[in-house]
């Protein structure tokens, strides 16, 4: 059968209206054109749907069972029209982000539910698979917005710059450096350093360990440690130096033997992008709650409600730590004083 949804549209307004006349002003058609459409559908169907009784019509028995279906489709039509404006505005969805710096996630619970109050309807989504490699998820259709200080040239990807962060030397207050100003690359020669793991096929060599091998320092021994939480614990117990954004170390400072000094300034400030592929609504709406944070905005949550909205949107599913030829410091976690989220961990970058 050749049917259309005009005529199930049909059907169902000419059995509330009752007449053609009353029928064709609510679908804003001629009288005729109405007529001839009726006259289509019963041709179709090879079945009377109205009786005629005057200029009232009356469902016959088989177009009762074809209003039945009319009601159906109608109403699965105007869900759809639904879905798909709220889904065009904005209001549905789904939203994957990630960041290229997990300690980067401390801010991020403000934001989620800063956004999941205006548009509760919209799934988000953190990929923690995506941390280590973004750029490649994005391109993959894999990732909605990736938090990335490292920029791909591709047509297809666009940067919005959101923050700047400084990179500084964490150091324990006994420590001789602690007494200098500024740290200098050259600092570093000697020392325990503690730096984080990193993934060197990513082709993405962190700026201190680019700038150590630049200016021939060495390092007493390299340790990388998975955890802010863990490196900060052995700065503050002597056990070597390490280097942090500064707004990932100011949260540590208090009531810790330990300081931050500015590396030189030739260590220049690092510039951090909101990376995508698509300009979809929610998109676009979650870009603008990231720079009312980084604006100053209030969107400050309490460290259980954090981990709280951390599990919730968290994508339950680590890849493997990529394997590292530099020695990895294990220390315990229960020793170190610090808590993770299920399978959601605090790395420093």
């Amino acid at each position: 059968m050749n049917i259309a949804i005009h005529h199930f549209r049909l059907v169902d307004t000419i059995s509330k209206e009752g007449t053609l006349t009353k029928a064709a002003k609510t679908l804003h058609l001629t009288q005729s054109a109405l007529s001839h459409q009726l006259k289509e559908l019963e041709r179709e169907l090879d079945v009377e749907v109205f009786k005629r009784n005057g200029k009232r019509l009356q469902l016959s028995e088989q177009g009762y069972r074809f209003l039945r279906s009319s009601e159906k489709i109608l109403a699965e039509i105007k869900s759809l029209e639904e879905d798909i404006t709220n889904y065009k505005m904005g209001r549905t969805g789904k939203l994957s982000i990630s960041m290229q710096c997990y300690t980067a996630y401390h801010w991020l619970p403000g934001i989620i539910k800063y956004y999941k109050k205006r548009w509760p309807d919209i799934n988000i989504q953190i990929l923690s698979d995506a941390t280590r490699r973004p750029l490649e998820y994005l391109m993959n259709g894999d990732l909605d917005i990736g938090i990335i200080r490292t920029q791909m040239v591709n047509t297809r990807i666009r940067y919005e710059p959101i923050f700047e962060d400084q990179l500084t030397a964490v150091i324990c207050k006994d420590h001789p450096l602690a007494k200098k100003k500024v740290i200098e690359i050259a600092d570093f020669q000697g020392e325990e350093l503690i730096l984080p793991l990193y993934d060197p096929s990513y082709q993405d060599t962190p700026v201190i360990e680019s700038l150590i091998e630049a200016q021939q320092v060495k390092p007493k021994t390299l340790h990388r440690i998975h955890y802010t939480d863990a490196a900060i614990e052995m700065v503050n117990a002597g056990l070597g130096i390490t280097v942090m954004a500064d707004w990932i170390v100011k949260p540590y400072l208090k009531d810790r033997n330990i300081v931050a000094k500015p590396l030189h300034h030739s260590v220049a400030k690092r510039a951090w992008f909101a990376a995508t592929c698509k300009q979809t609504p929610a998109i676009l709406n979650f870009l603008e709650c990231l720079k009312m944070y980084f604006s100053g905005a209030d969107m400050s949550v309490d460290e259980t409600e954090k981990k709280q909205i951390i599990q919730e949107h968290t994508v339950q599913k680590q890849a493997a730590m990529p394997p590292t030829t530099a020695p990895i410091t294990r220390i315990n976690k229960e020793a170190a004083g610090f808590n993770t989220v299920q399978d959601f961990k605090n790395y420093q970058y």
